[in-house]
C-alpha cells in the first residue's frame, strides 16, 4: 500500500509500507537501502543525507504482478486478461468470440519495473477489419489509465495475413518515450498505426499503462492478437 501524497505521514506507516523495524530511524529508509527500492515511484526519496517525511509522500513497496494479455481468434482461442481495466486483479481465461475485448492490468513503467518492451501486432487472411485491433491506454494514476496512447487497426485481406513489430521505451521516471516499427512479416500493410499520441501522454505525464485487445467481428482463419513482451510475463510493481 502506498504512503499518502499529503498531509500527516509517520515513521511507523513507513514500517508499514516498506517493512523495518522497532525503533525506527529515518536512516532505514533511504531509496536503495534495505527497506525501500530504488525505483522510478519512490525518486523523490534520498538516498542519504537529511530527509523530510514529504519526500516520501505517494512512496510504496512492491510486489511481482502478473500482467499478461492474450487473446487470439479461432486456435488459439481466447486467451488471458481482464474485463475492465484494473491494476489489482490478476489475469484470468478469456473467450475467443467475435467482438470479445481483454485488458491487461495496469503496470507502472520507469526504473524498477519496465523501461523497454517489444510486441508484434497481428491479423490473418480472411478475417473482418476491425477498429481498435490493439489500444495502449496511459495515464497519471493506476485508477486514471484510460486516456489513449497509440491504437492499432487491422485491415481485411483475402489472400495475405501479416504482422508489424514495434519496440516501445519508457524512461528512467516512467515516461513513454517512443514507438518504433521494428519490421514486419507478409502483408504488413492489414496492420495500421493510426494513433501516437506518445508525446502528448509525456506532457500529460503518464506513467501507469496498460493494453486493450479486440477480437474481430468474423473469421475463418486463426491468429493471436499481439504477441511480445506483454503475452506471458510478471513484472515488479509497486504495492
Amino acid at each position: 500500500m502506498a504512503l499518502p501524497a499529503s498531509g500527516q505521514i509517520s515513521l511507523s506507516q513507513f514500517r508499514t509500507t516498506f517493512g523495518g523495524s522497532v525503533p525506527d530511524s529515518v536512516s532505514e529508509y533511504y531509496r536503495g537501502g534495505a527497506n525501500v527500492s530504488n525505483n522510478a515511484i519512490n525518486v523523490n526519496i534520498p538516498q542519504s543525507g537529511t530527509a523530510s517525511f514529504s519526500d516520501y509522500y505517494s512512496g510504496a513497496g512492491t510486489q511481482t504482478r502478473n500482467v499478461s494479455i492474450r487473446l487470439g481468434y479461432i486456435s488459439p482461442s481466447g486467451g488471458v486478461g481482464l474485463t475492465t481495466i484494473s491494476s489489482t486483479a490478476t489475469p484470468f481465461s478469456i473467450g475467443g468470440g467475435a467482438n470479445q475485448i481483454a485488458y491487461q492490468p495496469v503496470f507502472h513503467a520507469g526504473t524498477g519495473f519496465i523501461t523497454s518492451a517489444s510486441i508484434t501486432i497481428q491479423q490473418n487472411e480472411d478475417v473482418a477489419s476491425n477498429s481498435e485491433h490493439v489500444l495502449l491506454y496511459g495515464g497519471t494514476s493506476d485508477s486514471t489509465t484510460t486516456n489513449i496512447v497509440a491504437r492499432w487497426d487491422a485491415g481485411s485481406s483475402g489472400s495475405t495475413g501479416g504482422n508489424r513489430s514495434y519496440s516501445i521505451v519508457w524512461d528512467a521516471d516512467g515516461l513513454i518515450n517512443s514507438i518504433t516499427y521494428t519490421g514486419g512479416n507478409y502483408n504488413t500493410g492489414i496492420i495500421s498505426f493510426v494513433t501516437d499520441n506518445t508525446a502528448a501522454a509525456r506532457t500529460a505525464g503518464y506513467k501507469w499503462f496498460g493494453f486493450r485487445l479486440k477480437n474481430p467481428s468474423s473469421f475463418a482463419k486463426a491468429s493471436d492478437i499481439m504477441l511480445g513482451t506483454f503475452y506471458s510475463t510478471s513484472l515488479t510493481q509497486p504495492s
